[in-house]
This record gives structure tokens, C-alpha cells and sequence, in this order.
């Protein structure tokens, strides 16, 4: 298997362990790392995904505070993920307290657009503990299997200073259909427990609001945009041809000089998959959606096997390309 996601869905959770590569661990710890530079008045924890999967399989060092649910906290889905207002036509919001294991929730808000699913999930805040967050590593949509393929996010505290509002967006194996009011069943795990959460949502509906930034773009050494596109939920991008041994960043700038930032949030088989960062950009979807012309530069680091970081941190731009919706 060339996916650590595919051992966790592969994994008997009664009775087995998991093995990670070096590579592994090391794209694992990759999300974290934009989550620890900046912050508004809310203070940046640099909790991702794979922090709590490495904390999960015993890699130190990651560990996830321990939490005791608070259910009188609220987040939407455009304070959790910097979705556009209109994003509400799409998104469920749950606000079901769940307990599994020693890790008490709340799940908030999700929403679904293309392979992804944007999710948040609210905890007391304890600084005391270092229980396990629980994760998604599957689920199901009216009777389909879909796979986890990689997973980023955030943690948040929030003004009260008593809730943490875990931010994530999971990557799955194929792309959902559109359907309105779809059984889904998010299967949870943490550490040998399991729990299936069920519930009624509408599933990859945004879809409708899609616009266009470049379809089949040729770029700079072979590499091409497959498709580039916005909706009340995110903007993405899939560039395909990408060399393997480098880690991309993708920034964009209006004619006003302001910033649009996406991250690198998956690379399989040279096909990376970038998707909007609301903290460090500039403009809000709603602006990119209003068709002015943006300016991108797609940059390029090299992985760094010797000194087992990632990257050395200096990025190169290896293509630029204007573009804006149509």
C-alpha cells in the first residue's frame, strides 16, 4: 500500500498496530506547518490531522489536548474555514455531542465539495490533559464506501478561552455525487475504539455554484492545471505533472497587490491538490468570485532526505499563469 490512509482503513482495530515509513511520517507532519505562523485574535495551536494520527499510532512528539465537551459554543462554517456567507445553503450543522473513548465533541458544522469534507469539531479546552483527538477515517454516503486519502487542518481557541474548535478538511478517494438529504455515516476512531456517527446531510450539492478559473492550462516543465475552480465553500486547484521530490505552494495576487494563498494539501502519482487558506490570504472567496484578474506563481522546494525536514525552506517560482472566473 503507498497510502498511510490505506493502512488505517485496512487496519483491524481490535488487535492491530501500524508500521509508518520515515516518508510517511514525515508527510504526516507536513500540514502542521503553516498552522504555527500567524494568528488574529485568536490564538494558533499547531494541532493538525496528522499531528493527531502521529500522536495516535505513538509518534511522539504530537499530542492533542485532552478535552471535555462544551455544547453552548457555536462556530459557523465561514469563521471555521473563511467560507463565503452564501456558504450556508450548503452546510450542516450538527452540534451533536459525541463521546469516544476519553475524547468528548461536539461536531459542529460539515459540508461536502468535490472529494473533500470540511469539518469542525468543538472541545473544552483543558490544559492539564493530553487525551487523543478522535478522527474520521472513512465514510459512507447512501450506502458508498469512501477511502480518507490525507487530511490537514487546524485547531483554534476561541475568545472564550475555555473551547477549542478543531478545523479540518479530509481528502477522499473519489469525488461525491450530488445529493440533497444523503445518509451519511462518518466512522470515528480513537486509539482501538470505533464509532459510527449517522446522520442526514446534502452532499456535494455546492457543486451548482462552481465557476472556472482554468481548465487544461499547460504550464512551465510539463506540468498542467486539470481544473482550477471556486464555490461558496473553498477554491481548489489540481496541477497534474508535478515532480514528486518538492513540496508547492501556490499564491496569487490581484492588481491591488493583495494575496490569495492555497496549500499543498495532497501529492499522489505527481498530481497535487491545493486548496484555499483563509488565514493567509488577502482576498475573500467572495472577491476572487467577482472575476478580477489574479496573478499566480506557483513555487517549488525540494524535499530534503539528509537532514529529515521536509524542505529547507526556499521556495523557487517554477510557473506563473493570470487568470480569473469565468
Amino acid at each position: 500500500m503507498n497510502n498511510i490512509y490505506d493502512k488505517i482503513n485496512d487496519m483491524d482495530f481490535a488487535t492491530d498496530e501500524i508500521d509508518l515509513s520515515d516518508l510517511e511520517k514525515a508527510r504526516l507532519m507536513k500540514v502542521a506547518k503553516a498552522y504555527s505562523k500567524k494568528s488574529y485574535k485568536k490564538k494558533i495551536i499547531a494541532i493538525a490531522c496528522a499531528l493527531i494520527l502521529v500522536a495516535g499510532f505513538g509518534i511522539s512528539p504530537a499530542r492533542a489536548e485532552l478535552v471535555k465537551v462544551a455544547t453552548d459554543v457555536k462556530v459557523s462554517m465561514m469563521e471555521a474555514f473563511g467560507a463565503s456567507p452564501d456558504s450556508y445553503k450548503y452546510v450542516t450543522s450538527l452540534n451533536q455531542p459525541i463521546s469516544l473513548g476519553d475524547d468528548d465533541f461536539v461536531i459542529g458544522n460539515l459540508a461536502f465539495d468535490n472529494k473533500f469534507l470540511f469539518i469542525n469539531t468543538l472541545r473544552k479546552a483543558d490544559e492539564q490533559d493530553t487525551k487523543l483527538n478522535s478522527t474520521i477515517y472513512k465514510l459512507v454516503v447512501n450506502g458508498k464506501t469512501y477511502k480518507l486519502r490525507g487530511s490537514s487542518g487546524s485547531e483554534v481557541l476561541l475568545e472564550d478561552g475555555k473551547t477549542t474548535s478543531e478545523n479540518l478538511m479530509l481528502n477522499f478517494d473519489e469525488e461525491f455525487p450530488s445529493i440533497e438529504n444523503a445518509d451519511v455515516d462518518l466512522y470515528y476512531m480513537n486509539g482501538n475504539a470505533t464509532k459510527v456517527v449517522s446522520l442526514k446531510a446534502d452532499v456535494n450539492t455546492v457543486n451548482d455554484e462552481n465557476k472556472i478559473l482554468a481548465e487544461n492550462m499547460p504550464l512551465n516543465n510539463q506540468a498542467k492545471i486539470s481544473l482550477m475552480k471556486i464555490n461558496p465553500i473553498s477554491l481548489t486547484c489540481l496541477i497534474e505533472n508535478l515532480d514528486d521530490g518538492y513540496v508547492y505552494d501556490l499564491e496569487g495576487l490581484d492588481k491591488d497587490g493583495r494575496k490569495v494563498s492555497l496549500d499543498e494539501r495532497l501529492m499522489e502519482d505527481g498530481k497535487a491538490s491545493f486548496v484555499y487558506n483563509a488565514s493567509f490570504s488577502d482576498l475573500s472567496l467572495d472577491e476572487i468570485r467577482d472575476g478580477r484578474e489574479i496573478k499566480f506563481s506557483l513555487k517549488a522546494s525540494k524535499r530534503n532526505k539528509e537532514s529529515g525536514k521536509e524542505t529547507d525552506g526556499n521556495y523557487q517560482t517554477i510557473s506563473e499563469f493570470t487568470c480569473s472566473c469565468n
